[in-house]
């Protein structure tokens, strides 16, 4: 059987993209389970300028227009043979539309893994726009794939509000330890407690807005501690002026991209990470945290609580709102001085080595290709 995922990109880990890391983490470990994997990727950069890989890769050119593959992309297509299995990351995208259809003229089947896009908050957003997409195009996509791939409950369960499926299979993100290996350097005093983020800084998806209003009340109810956050994108400067207005840039860090090493020193820093998304497949952020030994607030919609609860590792907020964030802070704060986060920040870890172990997925999503 010859494996081939697709994305938009070129599957590398040293980018923000959730989308990319995922794809390039389950050729990764497929391939070391001994199959043979490719990574197809659409760019309108088709340079090889990414980190050595154990997996071949094939970059094509985008279109003039997104109702259009590429020559050579058709091409490549058109000569696979039939023991080929396509894993198609990301959703709402027209050339999967194309893709997907060539691949069932030739009776190649695909697994779909849609990375949160069908959760009910990211769909409000542009939501009949993606209403009539989802029922001219994706819903064929969908209905026609082998196995619909989801990444968190949320969205497993809110998909058949839109559109009832019985091809659907629930299997988390993964996380490899030894990706977590780094010189540890200290950055932080231990006097007060230090608060972090890491990941692409989208205010509404993330839920930023209310995390910067709940420390700012944590502040002004004379809360100690500082905020860190690592990651960069389009709201960036919305953000610190937001830090700016709210008072408590001077509490605060914006680290910017961080990658490798720094990133990895940096959030081991923290005494406490927060994830506040109000839309998320299966957020890689906090399995790095939590693989570091980092306690995490979660909201729900990261589809992470049932863990953290499981593994008393964190807090999982019961609304995702100023409220209960503002309360987390204070609460970490409390743990912080009675010395508890530690012992947390160790029973998380331990999830992640039992729950999260990449070779692990690999081999279920394996099954799932095998399945009719």
């Amino acid at each position: 059987m010859k494996i081939i995922h697709l994305v938009l990109g070129k599957a590398n880990p040293d980018r923000m993209n959730g989308v990319n890391k995922v794809a390039h983490n389950h050729a990764t470990y497929m391939s070391r389970l001994g199959y043979d994997v490719s990574v197809w990727g659409i760019t309108a950069n088709p340079v090889y300028d990414f980190p050595e890989r154990n997996y071949k890769t094939l970059l094509f050119n985008t279109s003039n227009s997104r109702l259009r593959l590429s020559k050579t992309l058709r091409q490549a297509i058109a000569y696979l043979y039939e023991d080929t299995i396509f894993h198609i990351h990301g959703a709402l995208i027209p050339e999967f539309f194309l893709v997907a259809g060539m691949l069932r003229k030739k009776g190649i089947p695909y697994i779909y893994t849609p990375h949160g896009a069908f959760n009910k908050i990211a769909l409000m957003k542009n939501h009949w726009l993606k209403k009539i997409y989802i029922s001219l195009l994706e819903r064929t996509i969908l209905r026609g794939a082998r196995k619909v791939h989801f990444l968190g409950e949320s969205e497993f369960e809110y998909i058949d509000r839109l559109i009832p499926l019985k091809n659907k299979v629930l299997v988390p993100n993964g996380q490899d330890m030894e990706e977590l290996s780094f010189e540890y350097q200290q950055m932080r005093t231990e006097t007060e407690p230090v608060f972090g983020f890491c990941g692409r800084l989208d205010i509404y998806y993330k839920g930023l807005d209310m995390l910067l209003e709940a420390f700012a009340e944590y502040k002004r109810k004379n809360g100690r501690g500082v905020f860190w956050i690592i990651g960069d994108g389009p709201d960036r400067e919305q953000l610190e002026l937001q830090a700016r207005r709210l008072n408590i840039i001077n509490d605060m860090t914006f680290f910017g991209s961080m990658f490798g090493n720094d990133k990895l020193n940096t959030i081991a820093n923290m005494h406490a990470f927060f994830h506040p998304s109000r839309s998320e497949g299966s957020p890689t952020a906090v399995l790095e945290a939590c693989g570091i030994g980092v306690p995490c607030v979660v909201s729900a919609a990261t589809n992470m609580g049932a863990y953290i609860e499981k593994y008393e590792c964190g807090i999982v907020l019961k609304n995702n709102d100023v409220v209960s964030l503002t309360g987390a802070f204070f609460a970490c704060e409390d743990l912080f001085y009675s010395g508890e986060l530690e012992p947390m920040g160790k029973k998380a870890t331990t999830m992640v080595k039992n729950e999260f172990d990449w070779l692990s997925i690999a081999g279920k999503l394996l099954n799932i290709y095998s399945i009719p």
